[in-house]
């Protein structure tokens, strides 16, 4: 699938809210650590997030195993396993339903992408995963707000999308 076909990599996209609903319920369940998971849509309808899926967080595992290189834990930072996600964007893909967003939470924070986010899914002005970004805020436990983030090609910046919620 070519740059031009994955139109979701511009934003604005659309999620049905009880889809949205297990976005925010795992970044509840998890608090106070980082969620985080996939937003998946039909390929023939680029601004559509109909299904989530959710993955462990890994950080507290690299963390255990080297805290050197992995000074962060799951409470201000996510891990998502490179090589399963790797598989799952090769067989969504395949299967018509990309991976259209990644999602993750941040814990008595705001919504914003990270620098730390940035440098993870950008790397010399290019995009390491083929998605737009959505960041929930939970904040002493409940939802403090949720933000929609796409890579300015060329740069290390991502900036804010639209995001619409659509009903039940």
């Amino acid at each position: 699938m070519s740059g031009d076909e994955r139109a979701w990599l511009r934003g604005e996209l659309e999620v049905p809210a009880p889809v949205l609903a297990q976005v925010e319920e795992d970044a509840l369940r998890c608090y106070p650590e980082e969620s985080c998971g996939f937003l998946m849509g039909p390929a023939e309808t680029p601004a559509l997030l109909d299904a989530a899926s959710r993955e462990p967080n890994l950080a507290n595992r690299y963390h255990a195993l080297d805290p050197e290189t992995f000074p962060r834990t799951a409470t201000t930072y996510f891990k998502i396993d490179e090589l399963r996600a790797a598989r799952i964007f090769d067989a969504a893909e395949a299967e018509g339903r990309p991976v259209k967003v990644i999602y993750h939470s941040h814990c008595d924070a705001g919504d914003y992408f990270s620098d730390e986010d940035a440098a993870t899914f950008a790397r010399d002005g290019a995009l390491m995963w083929p998605c737009a970004f959505l960041v929930v805020s939970v904040k002493q436990g409940r939802l403090a707000g949720r933000r929609l983030w796409v890579h300015e090609p060329g740069t290390q910046r991502f900036v804010e999308s639209p995001l619409t919620i659509l009903p039940a």
